[in-house]
């Protein structure tokens, strides 16, 4: 008697699970046949910005590209009928993309989120082509309405070529390159440089433009980088504010442990002694030299 009840108990749990299973099943089926015959809602298009709101490619030119590749408009478009797929790899063949996701959500949306690549310089060439490099050394083209602030390198000799960059022999495209990604990742340096250019004459130093002030700031070239930046920062910090911000036309950064400054006006009273230490109290000299007319 006991044995049947029990075999009775498991036949009730066995046909209670099936019973279970066949109504998941079925919500399956019904939900994702629903899910195939619906249509898009809305195309939601989100770019995540540059340096808070630039963009390297804008929601509108993202449209157009899916539009194209779709060969018809998404808005109203049957899902199923859609390859995201598909979508998404036309997406991160462009150059200004990074990585682009595609998916819908449980309200019948096509999101569409956009990673942009990250420029860390704008190289004008020879010929006055431009090209915004990102942080691996990829050229990116520049496209009109969209513009990314970074600094703008100018006087290199040749046009750019990422394998300059990879290349283990020395070129200006390659110190450039190292330079101008130190100057990205610092967030002082970022906010002060707007040019980066070499110099005219046969030495070829690397001069760097701020953003604010009128004085050039020679660096020369990327060796002991970091020491020549420590350096302007001590005199930045505790140097011009006592000295004046109009002193100088331009700053010396090439010699070790010191900064160089070149006179506006050459009339000026001269300093020759040290008068900076930075923390360590490692001496930091700012010599002066008349200006250069």
């Amino acid at each position: 008697m006991n044995d049947r009840k029990l075999n009775m108990d498991r036949v009730k749990s066995v046909a209670l699970w099936f019973t279970l299973i066949s109504m998941i099943a079925a919500l399956l089926f019904f939900s994702i046949n629903r899910k195939s015959n619906a249509k898009v809602k809305t195309l939601v298009v989100k770019i995540q910005g540059i340096n808070g709101q630039d963009e390297l490619i804008s929601e509108k030119e993202v449209v157009s590209i899916l539009t194209l590749t779709a060969g018809k408009s998404l808005n109203a478009s049957n899902i199923k009928t859609l390859n995201l797929r598909k979508l998404e790899a036309r997406l991160n063949k462009d150059r200004r993309i990074e990585r682009a996701d595609i998916y819908f959500d449980s309200k019948d949306r096509l999101n569409v989120l956009i990673t942009q690549k990250k420029p860390i310089m704008r190289i004008i060439d020879p010929d006055g082509v431009s090209s915004y490099i990102d942080d691996s050394g990829n050229a990116i083209p520049v496209q009109i309405g969209n513009a990314v602030r970074v600094p703008i390198v100018t006087g290199l000799d040749v046009k750019y070529d990422r394998a300059l960059v990879v290349s283990e022999l020395p070129s200006m495209t390659k110190e450039m390159f190292k330079l101008m990604k130190y100057v990205s990742e610092d967030e002082f340096l970022s906010a002060l440089v707007e040019q980066a250019y070499l110099s005219s004459d046969s030495i070829s130093d690397i001069v760097l433009v701020p953003k604010i002030g009128r004085e050039r700031l020679i660096l020369g070239n990327t060796t002991d980088m970091e020491a020549k930046f420590k350096n302007l920062k001590i005199f930045y910090r505790d140097g011009l504010p006592r000295l004046g911000w109009s002193r100088y036309k331009a700053l010396n950064l090439k010699y070790a442990n010191q900064v160089t400054g070149t006179l506006a006006n050459p009339n000026q009273p001269r300093i020759v002694t040290p008068v900076l230490r930075d923390s360590l109290q490692i001496a930091s000299a700012v010599l002066e030299k008349e200006s250069d007319n």
